[in-house]
């Protein structure tokens, strides 16, 4: 009994707790209640007054301390006394749970349509927010995209093509229209610097053929002061040499012709004495045979032609020393172009001769029927020698590479050509010059051969004689047609020179025709 009092003691204790949490939530007067708060309070208010009632009545009984009571007869008790109340009671309480059963059916309905019109909400708001989207596209588009568009296309066209007249349209004042104001202040000052930049470097590119025209007479300046340099001291020597050398050989040459006729009276002084005195002595006998006076006889005579022939070739060289530098004549002359390139293939004999390490170099000559040439003799004779030179350096070095199984060959070549001109072609079998050799073969200082072997003058001294001087042409074919190897020099000078008479200098120039490498290619090789 104590552990139910207690129980019903915490029961009730629970109950009066509810009681009075609900008694302050109907004091905040919600509004979402099933009924009235007035009524509900009134409920509260009964249920309180029997609540009491029944723990007193209940409390009476176990304070009483009874004990034939039993629980169906306490049961019964507490039944009996309550049940008007407590009926009455149980129906305001069905009454407002049925209110509120149908209160809350009521709000699913109404949650359930809210639900459907949330829905329809949320599919127009999408569909309006979606046409406001396109809207705005359309016009972010129109009015700001085609513009910068536009900007994009004009900048892609200063960019790539460099129209600096192109222009972006500004047809408004928002950032769309600064951005084009920008851009095309931007081309117009690119335009302008642009302009300068292309000024500066056409001056740059004027100045820069000028200093290669000041730099190329330099080096031309340089070279045919070191060619005229040479050829001074080479003149000076040739002069002194042939002076020293014509004036002995003169006298042995003008001597020799005195000694033949003295030894052949002396010889018949002999033969005549020999007759006269018939019978020599023992002793004479044998002085004659010791001394052996018929050899000595017979040989003085050889021994003359000797001389004679040794004289005649000094006094040859000599004359060939004197035609190759022209030391007697004027400037410009009318030259025999064969017989300055006959003494200066004399000149060059020991070169041709046999060698130790190669063979004599053959020369062959198609010479033509050449008219005399006006031009300076000892320059057209030293650009010979520098051709020739130069070919017997490249037959040289090709046999240090290839000894055997060739012929080293040299071919000279004149002819007369249309537009009064004439031509000596020079060709050997040498070794073959590069495609970059051939065009830097007649620049100054530039040269095939090893270092210290050679100037690089020779060439490009030859091609100002010629070209500069002469109004001819100086080309260069390498290599031959059909043999892979080989160089042919072409020199073709007018008949006439413009300097030799001013008052044929019109006449001379014009007969002066240009012949080009072409020319020279299709012309039929010597080799």
């Amino acid at each position: 009994v104590e552990q139910e009092v207690a129980n019903l003691q915490r029961e009730l204790a629970a109950l009066q707790d509810l009681q009075q949490k609900f008694t302050e939530f109907l004091q905040g007067d919600p509004a979402w209640l099933a009924g009235d708060p007035k009524a509900m309070q009134t409920l509260l208010t009964d249920y309180s007054q029997v609540l009491s009632t029944q723990t007193d009545i209940l409390i009476a009984i176990l304070a009483s301390g009874t004990s034939d009571l039993t629980q169906e007869s306490v049961r019964a008790l507490i039944v009996d006394t309550a049940n008007p109340e407590m009926e009455a009671l149980r129906n305001d309480l069905r009454a407002l749970i049925k209110t509120a059963q149908e209160q809350e059916q009521r709000a699913v309905e109404v949650m359930e349509t809210a639900q459907g019109y949330e829905k329809l909400i949320i599919v127009l708001s999408m569909l309006l927010a979606g046409g406001c989207a396109g809207v705005l596209a359309w016009r972010t588009t129109r009015e700001i995209a085609r513009p910068i568009e536009a900007v994009t296309q004009v900048a892609r066209r200063v960019a790539h093509e460099g129209d600096y007249t192109a222009r972006a349209p500004v047809n408004t004042q928002d950032e769309v229209g600064i951005l084009a104001q920008s851009l095309n202040q931007l081309i117009e000052r690119v335009a302008t610097r642009t302009d300068a930049l292309q000024a500066a470097a056409q001056t740059a590119e004027v100045q820069n053929r000028e200093l290669e025209a000041v730099l190329n007479t330099l080096r031309r300046t340089q070279a045919q002061l070191v060619h005229a340099e040479k050829m001074s001291s080479l003149g000076q020597l040739v002069a002194g040499l042939a002076h020293e050398i014509n004036n002995p050989v003169n006298f042995i040459y003008s001597n020799v012709g005195h000694a033949e006729g003295y030894i052949q009276t002396l010889t018949a002084v002999i033969q005549r004495l020999q007759q006269e005195i018939g019978a020599p002595s023992a002793a004479l006998e044998d002085y004659l045979a010791e001394v052996e006076l018929d050899f000595v006889q017979d040989d003085l005579s050889k021994i003359l032609i000797s001389l004679k022939n040794g004289a005649e070739r000094i006094s040859s060289l000599v004359l060939s020393l004197r035609v190759f530098a022209r030391l007697q004549e004027s400037q410009i002359k009318r030259v025999d172009l064969h017989e300055g390139i006959e003494s200066t293939l004399l000149l060059l004999g020991y070169r041709l001769r046999d060698q130790a390490r190669r063979p004599e170099i053959r020369v062959q000559r198609r010479f033509g029927d050449l008219p005399l040439v006006e031009c300076c003799g000892s320059q057209i004779n030293q650009v010979v020698m520098n051709i020739l030179v130069n070919a017997v350096d490249a037959i040289d070095a090709r046999w240090e590479n290839e000894p055997g199984g060739w012929q080293p060959l040299i071919i000279l070549q004149t002819r007369v050509l249309e537009g009064d001109r004439v031509e000596i072609v020079i060709a050997n079998n040498g070794p073959a010059l590069s495609t970059k050799q051939q065009e830097k073969v007649f620049d100054p200082f530039f040269t095939t051969k090893p270092t210290g072997q050679g100037t690089g003058l020779g060439l490009s001294v030859s091609y100002e004689i010629v070209v500069e001087q002469h109004g001819g042409h100086l080309t260069c074919r390498s290599p031959l047609p059909g043999l892979g190897c080989g160089v042919e020099f072409g020199i073709v000078m007018p008949i006439r020179c413009a300097a030799f008479s001013q008052a044929d200098a019109s006449e001379s120039t014009a007969v002066i025709t240009t012949i080009t490498s072409e020319e020279r290619i299709k012309a039929e090789p010597l080799l």
